[in-house]
């Protein structure tokens, strides 16, 4: 006799994107594009027993100018490049096998993370590419489980309201 597998209902926030410029220690800008609709539901136990797996890529830009931010043709290419990635990580849209959590730009690199379901699609997924070098730029990632969503704490917080 074959265990039951657990069910659970969820209702997955729809993507609210919210734009955050910081500066590091050295004076570099920093750029974020944060899923603020996660922050609605950073308590919600459920959600977080379901999408348990932290997800993050990490990629450098190729062609970057003096203060090492990428040119404007290296970012067209590179957009389109993550929107590929990031429908590929979340597979099925009706039914997400991860939930987009940011991107970060920042000194010649950009970091995208995810909070997944099932990581094994991902990294079959990630594993292919590199394989078979489909990937734009080559890139590390890191999946490891975080039930708790300790590793994105900073983008479950309440930033301030953009002034018009």
């Amino acid at each position: 006799m074959e265990p039951q597998k657990e069910q659970a209902k969820i209702i997955l926030p729809e993507e609210s994107f919210y734009l955050a410029e910081s500066k590091d220690k050295d004076g570099q800008m920093v750029l974020m594009v944060i899923n603020s609709s996660l922050r609605h539901r950073r308590d919600d136990a459920i959600l977080k027993q379901v999408f348990g797996y932290y997800c993050s890529i990490f990629f450098d830009y190729e062609d970057v100018d003096d203060n090492r931010w990428p040119t404007s043709e290296e970012f067209s290419v590179m957009r389109d490049y993550v929107e590929r990635v990031d429908k590929a990580i979340k597979n099925d849209m009706n039914h997400p096998n991860a939930l987009f959590v940011a991107r970060i730009t920042h000194a010649g690199t950009c970091q995208m993370i995810w909070m997944l379901n099932n990581p094994d699609i991902t990294i079959e997924y990630l594993d292919r590419v590199i394989a078979n070098k489909e990937q734009e730029r080559e890139f590390e990632y890191q999946i490891e489980s975080d039930v708790e969503w300790d590793s994105i704490g900073y983008f479950l917080q309440d930033f301030p309201e953009k002034e018009e």
